[in-house]
């Protein structure tokens, strides 16, 4: 299984303007920019509800999850060719806030008040809230040992040194897959709150003075379809093909017995997988031979494209889409919520063959899904 969760809170902060709100921006922003000025930098705050997931841990429903983290490029500008980020589990609470980085007005200063560079929160109002130093980033050292970092004296956020994530690149889209397991097995350990994660460039990359330009990626306030997401992605098959044959030859048919054209985001469906060979053998039977059901190999695995981009939202994988078997043959199952509403989806299959040769099946399985 791989279930979608949509951030609840985003922000960006950063360092040139100190005490800003960007907390409804439609584009989150990692800088590193060199000027007369100065060097400055801004990071990403992100924070998705955790509590379906921790409870399901808790009731052995969901076992060995790993955890990635999406964000989609939205734009680039003087980005080197290589380059790593890091994302911490952030160690203290913020508010997402209304702010816009552009439209800094005094009508709506202390709404934009919220998480930044600075602060983190606003506890208090008007001018109370700018002497209400609880409401910065402040380091503190933790009764179970773990570091709370505090990069700067004038903030910048304050994460677990320990639990994280990184990913790499060189020559390639800046779209970000992170794993960041360790991190989110942190939040979920015991009492500790979920104060989601911060993005930032790794080691001397962000520490150093060079230039490292600017990404930017979909908020959850984008009108696309690019949200940021994490994927839970934790192995929830079962194989027992008692009773039926292996479908082995290249030469066959995979199609679906009881795929709706449309379903609510509330539906976890059991979509039934069928494949039969596409010329079978001719043999003295009363029953036709392309209704025998065999069952596909067990490196079978399904997919899940958005119909319009044509890019995967449920990639194939070893561990989150394996197909399972029954006495009936091959399903799944999908949850809907991991789906954006009032989109149309399509379901495609790989299968590796027992020479190691690789089948896909990407025909017209088509369905939308409703709020």
């Amino acid at each position: 299984m791989i279930k979608s969760i949509y951030a609840d809170s985003d922000n960006t902060i950063y360092e040139k303007t100190g005490s800003l709100n960007a907390g409804i921006d439609s584009v989150l922003e990692l800088t590193k920019i060199s000027s007369s000025a100065g060097i400055h930098s801004s990071r990403i705050l992100i924070k998705f509800p955790l509590d379906e997931v921790s409870s399901s841990v808790a009731a052995g429903k969901i076992n060995n999850p790993r955890f990635y983290l999406n964000l989609y490029q939205a734009g680039t500008s003087e980005v080197p060719r290589e380059y790593t980020l890091i994302a911490y589990a952030l160690s203290q609470s913020w508010d997402e806030g209304s702010g816009r980085r552009l439209e800094p007005t005094a009508l709506n200063l202390f709404d934009n008040l919220a998480s930044s560079w600075i602060y983190r929160d606003k506890q208090a109002t008007s001018i109370e809230y700018i002497a209400a130093r609880d409401t910065q980033w402040t380091s503190r050292s933790l009764a179970d040992g773990s570091a709370m970092v505090f990069n700067s004296v004038t903030g910048g956020g304050t994460w677990y040194n320990d639990y994280y994530g990184t990913q790499s690149f060189e020559h390639e889209s800046a779209d970000l897959r992170m794993d960041v397991t360790p991190a989110i097995q942190y939040l979920l350990t015991g009492s500790r709150d979920n104060d989601g994660l911060i993005i930032l460039r790794s080691g001397s990359q962000e520490t150093d003075s060079t230039n490292y330009g600017s990404i930017q990626y979909f908020s959850r306030q984008t009108n696309t379809v690019y949200q940021p997401r994490l994927e839970v992605v934790y192995d929830d098959s079962s194989f027992d093909s008692s009773g039926l044959s292996e479908l082995t030859s290249d030469q066959s048919v995979v199609y679906i017995k009881n795929l709706k054209h449309e379903y609510s985001t509330k539906e976890q469906p059991k979509i039934r997988v069928v494949g039969r060979d596409r010329y079978p053998t001719k043999t003295f039977s009363t029953q036709s031979n392309f209704k025998t059901i065999k069952f596909l190999p067990t490196s079978s695995y399904y997919g899940v494209k958005d119909a319009i981009t044509e890019e995967f939202i449920i990639p194939y994988s070893n561990q989150g889409t394996k197909l399972s078997c029954d006495s009936s043959g091959n399903f799944m199952k999908l949850e809907m919520s991991s789906f954006m509403p009032e989109r149309y989806y399509k379901l495609c299959f790989q299968v590796t063959q027992s020479d190691s040769s690789v089948v896909v099946y990407d025909e017209n399985f088509y369905f939308k899904v409703n709020r």
